[in-house]
């Protein structure tokens, strides 16, 4: 499908605020409600967009992040992909060309429970190894501003507000009389619910564009290690337009993320840059040949 500039301003509307009304992204690309929802209900048939209410991991117990690069010998790797895909607390999992054969992000209660996850993958047919790196603080995520495990704090929900963020997850744009129906408020009570969890970034409600949609079709991994005088070399990478997310990380290295780009020479670029960073010791990048699974809104109670 070829996309016009209104399409390209709803998309950027929606990526915004997943909820605004029809009627508010009519008013901004000049067109009416009827119109504005012809267009964003065929992006969404196509696939262009998915508006999902990606809930805070703490919700549902996750303080414990890890980036696995999992190794493979004799065995089909998308089959391999597709196992750990079904894992419910593997919300990121992709094929590579690099010296591990996929990447995954895995995340637990605590530690223990990593040590546990890592081992379901170690013990997969087919993989000869795993190497591991813990998050010590997210820096950039264009999903979900995360921070560090030392940010995250107990919410304060009640059966009524979980209630409220299942039917979110199961359809994020649930007008807010259906949401009301469904957790037995009034409509006014419900909105308010609603607005206090975003305010407290319990959720975020949100578009998520497929790359490819708008023509980012090149997606590059890397991993910077640092030299002593390093400590502001994060927050510069971060603020790299092609940088999608970044985290500090206890490992073989210090810091881990994922570039996306229009083209292999901008990444490329960008990738050169971090390496002339005063404090940068060695820079190490893999390509993602097929993104296997990106899902950030799994259900609230965990297996």
């Amino acid at each position: 499908m070829q996309l016009d500039d209104v399409d390209l301003a709803l998309l950027e509307a929606l990526r915004a605020d997943g909820r605004v009304s029809y009627e508010g992204l009519g008013t901004l690309v000049g067109l009416s409600r009827t119109a504005a929802r012809a267009r964003v209900q065929r992006m969404l048939e196509l696939g262009i967009v998915r508006v999902e209410a990606i809930v805070h991991p703490v919700v549902r117990g996750y303080t414990t992040f890890a980036h696995l690069s999992v190794h493979t010998d004799g065995a089909c790797v998308q089959t391999l992909a597709a196992r750990i895909a079904s894992f419910d607390n593997a919300p990121f999992v992709s094929v590579v060309a690099g010296r591990p054969s996929l990447i995954a992000e895995v995340r637990t209660g605590d530690l223990g429970e990593m040590e546990t996850a890592i081992a379901s993958v170690r013990d997969l047919d087919g993989v000869v190894g795993v190497d591991t790196l813990l998050y010590t603080d997210v820096v950039k995520d264009s999903h979900l501003p995360l921070g560090g495990p030392h940010a995250f704090e107990e919410f304060d929900l009640d059966a009524v507000d979980l209630k409220l963020l299942d039917l979110l997850r199961q359809d994020a744009r649930t007008p807010y009389a259906d949401l009301a129906e469904g957790v037995g408020l009034s409509r006014a009570a419900t909105r308010a619910r609603m607005l206090r969890l975003l305010a407290d970034n319990v959720v975020v409600v949100k578009g998520l564009v497929s790359p490819t949609a708008v023509g980012i079709d090149q997606m590059c991994g890397f991993q910077v290690q640092l030299e002593r005088r390093g400590d502001d070399v994060a927050e510069i990478v971060a603020k790299l337009e092609t940088v999608d997310f970044m985290a500090r990380t206890i490992g073989r290295c210090d810091l881990v993320g994922t570039m996306i780009s229009r083209s292999a020479a901008e990444i490329s670029g960008a990738l050169d840059g971090i390496r002339m960073l005063d404090g940068v010791r060695s820079v190490e990048a893999w390509w993602h040949l097929a993104l296997v699974k990106e899902r950030y809104s799994p259900p609230l109670t965990r297996a």
